[in-house]
């Protein structure tokens, strides 16, 4: 495991990069600024391609998408035809930290964003599979290797072949909610740091 960890920032600034960073790569896939039910139904024709359009994990695109967005529409106060822009993103990831419990928007998500990843189906998620997916999105090998390699490893620092849904949960919180530039889950999304040297 490296000691390296995200240059030091401002912890609002750090947060936001981190959220600007979901919503570019993970959200809005067309890049036009904005998400739109659009963006989530090339997603699903994305997964279709891949996988297969009998795939468990297609299949679990065409139920639970439809889902996610109607609850983040209707968390951020919006209609389903409406967009959701940076500013809007920024607002719902703020107002998720404020909540005694995950808002059922990034519940559903991060739910979704497990089964995606664990390809095999056997409830962990490996390197491979993590590299696989992240591809979909635009993530290269050689960065989301590294960022695997960044938060992949048990309690006594030792590096692992793969996280089981419970450390995923755990990451996904501290990529959403950590101000602390050292937090393992700062690089679950494949976002590579510059690093201190």
């Amino acid at each position: 495991m490296t000691d390296m960890h995200p240059k030091a920032a401002h912890p609002k600034e750090f947060l936001e990069s981190k959220w600007k960073h979901a919503f570019t790569t993970f959200f809005d896939l067309d890049r036009n600024g904005l998400i739109e039910w659009k963006d989530f139904k090339d997603l699903i024709e994305v997964i279709g391609e891949v996988r297969g359009r009998r795939s468990d994990v297609f299949m679990t695109a065409r139920l639970c998408l439809p889902d996610i967005w109607q609850k983040m529409t209707e968390a951020i106060g919006k209609e389903e035809e409406d967009i959701i822009t940076l500013s809007d993103w920024i607002q719902l990831c703020e107002s998720s930290r404020k909540l005694a419990r995950e808002p059922a928007w990034q519940k559903a998500y991060v739910e979704y964003m497990f089964k995606l990843l664990d390809e095999s189906g056997d409830h962990l998620v490996d390197q491979a599979e993590y590299v696989q997916v992240l591809g979909y999105f635009g993530v290269n090998r050689k960065d989301s290797s590294h960022c695997f390699d960044q938060f992949a490893f048990n309690h006594q620092g030792q590096l692992i072949h793969a996280i089981d849904k419970k450390k995923f949960h755990v990451l996904w919180k501290q990529f959403f909610h950590s101000e602390d530039p050292a937090s393992p889950g700062n690089w679950l999304l494949g976002k590579k740091y510059k690093t201190q040297e």
